[in-house]
């Protein structure tokens, strides 16, 4: 309840409408949106005492998460292997655990960027590959970013860039995404894309059909 609270309240200074009176709705695989079909595009995300919530500029979808550390590591060797076998794709399951981000971290990541979409998560996992990149998360002089669109205004300054490859049924998506300063013992990230750069025609796109795309 409070999460929601806080959700429109947000929405309603974004909209200058009282926070009663923000329409909210779902779309397809129920992830949050504006009813009325304008307005931001913005997610929430939620683990234990944490929430976490973006709202867009200038059309672009976002989509966040944060997680406990300690519920991603949890299970025995071989249910964490299991779970690791559904979450990495072939790319990162070539790619040497040491060389790899750490699993909270692709986690995240990948939840935030499927988010971003607005599709199903268990059954994209591994058509996202992700590489943690040494640099921050946008170039300092905030020029054109490279397939995702251009990064917030207000963007934060902490965080890791996470360099975002989409393969399958999601090939030809740009998706750019960072991770977020967390509270000690979470784990956070950000993704963002410009649906006007989506491939057009395909399923995934229209699904967003009629989500919140300006602000």
């Amino acid at each position: 309840m409070r999460t929601r609270a806080a959700l429109r309240w947000l929405l309603g200074e974004r909209l200058g409408v009282p926070a009663p009176d923000v329409p909210l709705g779902t779309g397809p695989w129920g992830r949050p949106r504006l009813a009325s079909g304008t307005g931001p595009d913005f997610n929430v995300s939620h683990s234990g005492n944490c929430v976490l919530i973006a709202l867009s500029e200038r059309g672009l979808a976002v989509g966040v998460d944060i997680e406990r550390i300690d519920a991603t590591l949890q299970g025995t060797p071989a249910e964490r292997a299991a779970l690791e076998a559904l979450v990495l794709s072939h790319r990162e399951q070539s790619i040497a655990p040491a060389a790899r981000p750490a699993f909270p971290t692709v986690w995240t990541a990948k939840e935030a960027v499927l988010k971003c979409l607005g599709v199903g998560v268990a059954e994209h996992l591994a058509a996202v590959s992700l590489e943690e990149a040494l640099v921050a998360p946008w170039p300092v002089a905030r020029g054109p970013a490279d397939a995702g669109g251009r990064p917030p205004q207000d963007a934060p300054a902490s965080g890791r860039r996470i360099r975002v490859w989409m393969e399958g049924a999601l090939q030809g998506f740009g998706v750019q995404a960072c991770t977020l300063a967390a509270p000690g013992g979470y784990a956070a990230a950000l993704a963002w894309s410009d649906p006007l750069g989506w491939p057009p025609g395909m399923q995934i796109a229209q699904s967003r059909a009629g989500a919140s795309t300006s602000g």
